[in-house]
C-alpha cells in the first residue's frame, strides 16, 4: 500500500486501510485451489497450467459443493445446488456432471475430475 499527498487525516487512513483490507480479502476468497486445479470464482474460470476452461455459475457451485462435502448424492445436489425438493423425479444432476466432465476431460484430458462412488459423487 502506498500512501499519497502525506500528512493525511486519520480518518482517511483508516478507510485507505480498510479499503485496500477488503480487497485484499474478496482476492483471497475468490481463488480455490482443487488438487492441481485453480478455481477462480470471479471470473468463473477453472485452470491448469496454462489451459483454461471457463465455467457457468452453476458448474462453480457444483464443483464447490462436491469438492466440501464428499460423497454427494444426487438428492443432496438437487435440494442444494439446485433447491429442488429432494422426492422429484430429474436427471438435471446427471446431465449437468456429464457435461462438465465431457468439458474438463476436452480441455485437460481429465477424466477422472469428479468421480462416482458408492455413496454419490467426490472430488479429490
Amino acid at each position: 500500500m502506498i500512501l499519497e499527498n502525506i500528512p493525511i487525516k486519520f480518518e482517511k487512513l483508516v478507510e485507505i486501510i480498510n479499503i485496500n483490507f477488503l480487497k485484499n480479502k474478496f482476492l483471497d476468497q475468490s481463488h480455490i485451489k482443487i488438487g492441481e486445479y485453480n478455481l477462480d470464482l470471479n471470473s468463473r474460470k477453472i485452470s491448469l497450467g496454462d489451459k483454461i476452461l471457463n465455467l457457468t455459475e452453476r458448474e462453480i457451485n457444483l464443483i464447490i459443493f462436491i469438492k466440501d462435502q464428499k460423497n454427494v448424492t444426487v438428492k443432496e445436489l438437487q435440494k442444494m445446488v439446485w433447491d429442488y425438493s429432494a422426492d422429484l423425479e430429474t436427471h438435471t444432476v446427471e446431465t449437468h456432471i456429464y457435461r462438465l466432465r465431457k468439458k474438463i476431460k476436452e480441455t485437460f484430458s481429465d477424466e477422472n475430475f469428479i468421480t462416482n462412488t458408492k455413496n454419490g459423487y467426490s472430488i479429490d
